[in-house]
């Protein structure tokens, strides 16, 4: 085996490792929001993160001149992909739990893909318009095995949550290309998550008044919201934007389906949660619309788009 081709091993398991671990974000954000509200969880999160990116770019002087204009619309970016999106992801995990979260979230790439379609004017592989049916027949027959073991409403309800939750990311996600060229990934994750967390207390501070019941959180809870704002808000977005350096972001996205596999098992282990056989066989689907879909079947049609 060459450098080269062990260099690349590396990356690859690493990106793997970073899904897995990333899988168990799902296990300890439900942890957090059984004890306090989900309004102050993203509040406290997304403070947390932000913190460390920017403590980190003061240290190290990483700090980049941007324009008043640039540093309001990645705020604005933070508030849409990291606010907005929390709300409808965590009450998708909240109202139909870890297993079915992270099978319909499997469904984040198809949605991103969609928002570069349209707004991006992208222009999609072959497969893609094959991988599209197959995933959203996945999440149709996902949600009848969500009603079998639940109800009409509680399936309904967390798929759209979620599946809007993935809108609002994937639409952060596609408008902060722009600001690649202005600053580091570390400043633009720092202004977006403070920009979140911003809103999300003056929120707190005028409406939602929850402050108080950060005292209910136990020891559990504690640690579950420190792994998840270090570990998965700071560590693994960081490896993220690090190993795009290095591959493609359609090869990184196939490595989702480890995430979507380790968030069922966490669920299934540490919650005890059911899985009947049309939610395994929907996430199935799912995940063989989101292979099929960002596999490069043909390298020189995707580098020409």
């Amino acid at each position: 085996m060459s450098n080269d081709d062990k260099a690349f091993t590396k990356l690859f398991a690493i990106a793997a490792l970073l899904q897995i671990v990333w899988g168990l974000v799902p296990t300890a954000s439900n942890i957090v929001i059984s004890e306090i509200p989900v309004e102050l969880y993203i509040s406290l999160r997304w403070t947390i993160s932000g913190l460390i990116f920017a403590t980190y770019l003061l240290v190290t002087n990483g700090w980049n001149k941007i324009s008043v204009r640039s540093g309001i619309a990645v705020c604005g970016l933070g508030v849409l992909g990291y606010g907005v999106a929390s709300f409808g992801t965590l009450y998708g995990l909240k109202i139909g739990g870890v297993t079915n979260f992270a099978l319909v979230g499997a469904l984040g790439p198809a949605v991103t893909s969609l928002v570069s379609i349209f707004i991006l004017k992208e222009k999609p592989t072959r497969s893609f318009y094959f991988a599209l049916p197959v995933s959203l027949l996945g999440l149709l027959v996902l949600a009848v095995g969500k009603y079998q073991i639940s109800s009409v409403d509680i399936a309904t309800q967390s798929a759209v949550f979620i599946l809007g939750g993935c809108t609002f990311e994937a639409l952060a996600f596609v408008f902060s290309k722009k600001f690649k060229s202005q600053m580091s990934a570390t400043q633009y994750l720092a202004i977006a998550q403070l920009g979140a967390a911003g809103l999300m207390w003056s929120l707190q501070l005028s409406i939602f008044q929850q402050i108080g019941e950060l005292k209910k959180l136990s020891a559990d809870g504690i640690l579950a919201a420190v792994f998840v704002s270090v570990v998965a808000c700071v560590l693994c977005y960081a490896i993220l934007y690090w190993l795009l350096n290095y591959l493609q972001g359609h090869k990184l996205a196939l490595f989702e389906v480890f995430h979507t596999i380790s968030a069922t098992i966490f669920g299934w282990l540490i919650f005890n949660e059911t899985l009947s056989p049309f939610m395994v066989l929907g996430g199935l689907l799912i995940l063989v619309g989101l292979i099929v879909g960002n596999w490069p079947s043909n390298l020189k049609a995707t580098q020409r788009q």
